[in-house]
C-alpha cells in the first residue's frame, strides 16, 4: 500500500507540473496573440503625415488610456525615437532594453516578443516593424506594445493554486478509496491467515473457509498438504512404536530370564552389567516411545490447573522416592492452563524426579506467571550443577553422575517441549544450595 501510495503521488505530481507549464505556454501565446491584436488595432488608426506617422491620444481600448493600468502603446522610428505613445505610458519612462532589443535588424512585418526590465518590474512586450509608405512621406516604424509580467504570473498563479489544490484532493481521496478498497479485498486473507493461526495452535485440523473464489483452491491445496504430512508423521509415529514395542518383548523375556536362573558360570558383576545395559535400552525405548506420541504437528490442548497438575505430580513421587525422606513444598497459585496435558506432565515431572533424585532432603517447586508466560521453578539442596556443566547436561544422554539410574534423557525431553512451546530451560543455582531449573513456557 505504501509503494502504491508513492506511485500514485509522483504520477499526479509529474502531471501536475506538466498541466502548469503547459497553462504557463498557453497562458503566454494567448498574450502574445492579445498583443499582436493591439499591434493591428494601432496600425489601424495610424495616419499619414509630412514628417512622420500620426495615432490619435485616445484609443479605442480603454487599458490604453488609463494610468497604471499595466498596458503600454509606443511607437518609434528607424532611429530609436519616440513617435507616440498611449495615454496609460505617460508616467512610464522608455526601457533602455527596449530600444536596444529594437536596434537589431529585423525585416519587417515578424512579430517579436520578449522581457524587458522596469525598475523592479518586468515588461512583456510584441514588437512589429512596418515599412510606412505614404503619400505626403515614407519610414520604418516600430509599433510596440507592452504589459506588465505580473499580470500573466498572477494568472499563472492562479491556475496553479487551484491546480495543485484538485490534485491534492484527488489524492487525498484516491487514498481514501485505495484504502478502503485494499481493506475490503484483503479482508478474507485476514479470515484465511486466522484459519491458518487456529491450525497451527491445534484449534482446528483443516481450513474449514467458506473462503472467496480465488483463495478456495489455496486452502484445498494447503489442507491436502496438512492431511499429507499429518499421515506421513502418524506412519512414523506407528512405525516407530511397533519396532520399539518389538524390541521389549526380547528386552523383557532377558531380564526375567537372568532373574529366575543366572547363567552357570556367569560372575555376578558380568550379570550386572547385563542388567544395566537392558535397563538403558528399556529407557531409550521408553523415551522414542514418548517421543513418537508428542511428535504431532497438531496436538489437542486441554485445560488444565498448575497446581492440581503439580500436586499430583509431588504425590506420585512421594510413592516412587518412598524410600527417601523428602519435604517437598509446592508454592504459587492454581493458573490456568491452556496446553497438552501429557506435554506439561512430561516437562514438569521430569524437573520434579530430577529433584527428588539429587536432593539431599528438601524440595521447592513454585509455579508463577509473568510476562514471558508460566514458570515453574523447581529447587533442590543436593549437590548442584557446576556453569560449566550447564549446557551438558541439556544434551540427550548426557549423565553427570553415572551412579544414579537414568540415561540422561530427561531433561533433554524438557528442552524440546520448552521449544515447542515456545519457551526456554535455564539453570542457576538454587537458594537452598543445590540446582534451580527455570521452566518457562508461552501458554
Amino acid at each position: 500500500m505504501i509503494s502504491a501510495t508513492v506511485l500514485l503521488i509522483a504520477f499526479l505530481g509529474t502531471m501536475g507540473l506538466v498541466l502548469e507549464n503547459a497553462f504557463r505556454s498557453s497562458a503566454l501565446a494567448a498574450l502574445n496573440g492579445r498583443l499582436l491584436q493591439q499591434v493591428y488595432g494601432l496600425l489601424s488608426v495610424t495616419e499619414d503625415n509630412d514628417m512622420t506617422v500620426l495615432l490619435p491620444p485616445a484609443l479605442t481600448d480603454p487599458l490604453m488610456n488609463q494610468l497604471g493600468s499595466g498596458h503600454f502603446g509606443l511607437v518609434l522610428d528607424d532611429r530609436g525615437t519616440l513617435v507616440w505613445r498611449s495615454q496609460s505610458a505617460m508616467d512610464q519612462a522608455l526601457p533602455s532594453e527596449l530600444v536596444a532589443a529594437l536596434d537589431e535588424t529585423v525585416a519587417t512585418g515578424v512579430p517579436r516578443a520578449g522581457v524587458v526590465s522596469d525598475g523592479s518590474d518586468k515588461l512583456r512586450y510584441l514588437a512589429y516593424r512596418v515599412q510606412w509608405l505614404g503619400e505626403r512621406h515614407t519610414g520604418l516604424y516600430d509599433y510596440v506594445v507592452m504589459e506588465q509580467s505580473t499580470l500573466l504570473e498572477a494568472e499563472v498563479e492562479g491556475f496553479r493554486a487551484r491546480l495543485w489544490g484538485w490534485l491534492a484532493g484527488i489524492i487525498g481521496l484516491l487514498m481514501a478509496l485505495q484504502f478502503v478498497v485494499m481493506r475490503w479485498g484483503l479482508k478474507p486473507l485476514g479470515a484465511f491467515t486466522r484459519d491458518i493461526e487456529a491450525m497451527t495452535e491445534g484449534d482446528q485440523r483443516a481450513l474449514s473457509g467458506p473462503y472467496v473464489q480465488e483463495l478456495a483452491p489455496l486452502a484445498q491445496t494447503l489442507n491436502r498438504l496438512v492431511d499429507h504430512e499429518r499421515q506421513q508423521a502418524a506412519r512414523y509415529r506407528t512405525t516407530l512404536a511397533n519396532l520399539a514395542h518389538s524390541l521389549k518383548t526380547p528386552l523383557s523375556i532377558i531380564r526375567n530370564a537372568l532373574t529366575m536362573a543366572p547363567p552357570m558360570g556367569q560372575p555376578e558383576d558380568h550379570r550386572a552389567e547385563i542388567e544395566v545395559q537392558i535397563t538403558q535400552m528399556d529407557e531409550l525405548i521408553a523415551y522414542q516411545l514418548e517421543r513418537a506420541v508428542i511428535a504431532s504437528t497438531h496436538q489437542a490442548k486441554d485445560q488444565l490447573q498448575a497446581r492440581v497438575v503439580l500436586d499430583r505430580l509431588n504425590g506420585a513421587m512421594q510413592k516412587v522416592y518412598r524410600d527417601k525422606v523428602v519435604a517437598a513444598e509446592v508454592q504459587g497459585e492454581n493458573l490456568a492452563l491452556r496446553a497438552s496435558e501429557r506435554d506439561i506432565q512430561e516437562a514438569w515431572g521430569n524437573l520434579i524426579d530430577n529433584a527428588y533424585k539429587y536432593c539431599a532432603g528438601s524440595i521447592q517447586i513454585t509455579v508463577s506467571k509473568n510476562a514471558q508466560g508460566i514458570l515453574l521453578r523447581v529447587e533442590d539442596d543436593g549437590p548442584g550443577i557446576a556453569d560449566a556443566s550447564h549446557e551438558q547436561v541439556l544434551q540427550r544422554g548426557a549423565r553427570l553422575d553415572t551412579r544414579a539410574p537414568g540415561q540422561g534423557i530427561g531433561l533433554a525431553v524438557v528442552s524440546e517441549i520448552a521449544s515447542r512451546y515456545d519457551g526456554a530451560l535455564a539453570i542457576s543455582r538454587s537458594k537452598l544450595g543445590g540446582a534451580c531449573f527455570d521452566l518457562v513456557l508461552k501458554l
